[in-house]
């Protein structure tokens, strides 16, 4: 019976510790590969979707505008794009630190908690 206890104790404190934090580690990773954020870093006041005109020859003021304004407008649009899905990724990173940690600490307590919950259980039956 003692033997049993002490290999539960052992995976449920060591195994089962290292594979939760393994699945944090995991999900940190996706958080920062599916939104890209170094990637977006880098090129944040790129245009959006490399959406640019060439430059035009001549000193048509008319076109040279033009080409100023939408070049700008793209890398504006980019920037704006960029910028959100940056916050949203970070965000989405922080909430999954949270949120690991919550389940970390939930996962260590949990024997005391169900012992306690049983505890109140019985005093409340009797």
């Amino acid at each position: 019976m003692i033997k049993t206890v002490l290999i539960f104790l052992y995976w449920f404190y060591n195994e089962e510790v290292k594979d939760i934090i393994k699945g944090w580690k995991n999900f940190l990773i996706f958080s920062t590969e599916y939104f890209s954020i170094p990637l977006l870093l880098k090129t944040l006041f790129s245009p959006w979707k490399r959406d640019i005109t060439k430059k035009p020859r001549g000193l048509d003021l008319k076109k040279i505008f033009e080409y100023i304004m939408y070049n700008l407008i793209s890398r504006g649009t980019g920037f704006i794009i960029r910028f959100f899905t940056i916050i949203v990724g970070i965000f989405f990173f922080i909430l999954t630190i949270i949120a690991g940690a919550i389940i970390l600490i939930l996962w260590l307590f949990l024997p005391l908690i169900i012992l306690v919950l049983i505890a109140l259980f019985l005093i409340l039956i009797l």
